[in-house]
């Protein structure tokens, strides 16, 4: 049988407990219990299966837990979930630029960045209790778009499929349609279930 990935161990024996990781180009953001977030910067070594890997910074001043970590590189920011909520902040000095105040108890989210017409638009989904929210990227903030969706029970995992958010729930999924619609003033949004299993 085809292995389609090779596990290398990178870092092993860290003194904080990890609860996430984000990557982007060489670097690996890794978030931590207690929270620190570390960055690390990745090289392989040509020829051969070994990684040089260096501490390149250490921020203490989450001194929250992270929950969650996405790096959007076409905007410079990292999107987190801190104590169950969104946080955005500057990718490299992880200055914070906003929090997501209607997010307020979030569970976890699912970012998507498309480049339809060339510029890229980032659209984020939230899981707070048994709502999702949906949210678009505008100016260096997040707006909501047009209402919650109720949803049968509480998310475990979200991911993008193009128009379409899988939704894992403890025993089933949804996958749900993502419609936006324009009027003259305003964007609405409209949810649709596609496939429940």
């Amino acid at each position: 049988m085809h292995d389609a990935y090779e596990p290398v161990p990178i870092l092993e024996k860290l003194p904080l407990q990890i609860d996430c990781l984000a990557a982007w180009e060489d670097w690996l953001l890794v978030g931590t219990k207690p929270g620190h977030l570390l960055l690390y910067r990745i090289k392989k070594d040509a020829g051969t299966n070994r990684f040089e890997v260096t501490l390149e910074k250490s921020n203490k001043n989450f001194s929250k837990k992270i929950q969650q970590l996405f790096v959007v590189s076409q905007y410079k920011i990292l999107i987190s979930l801190l104590e169950n909520n969104i946080h955005v902040h500057d990718l490299l000095p992880f200055q914070q630029i906003t929090v997501v105040s209607k997010a307020r108890g979030a569970t976890l989210f699912a970012c998507d960045l498309q480049s339809p017409s060339g510029e890229a638009q980032l659209r984020m989904c939230v899981a707070v209790k048994k709502k999702l929210q949906l949210y678009y990227w505008k100016d260096r903030e997040f707006y909501e778009l047009q209402g919650d969706f109720a949803a049968p029970d509480i998310p475990k995992s979200m991911a993008w499929c193009q128009n379409s958010i899988c939704v894992g729930f403890k025993r089933d999924y949804y996958l749900i349609r993502v419609s936006l619609e324009r009027t003259e003033n305003t964007q609405l949004c409209v949810f649709h279930v596609l496939l429940q299993t």
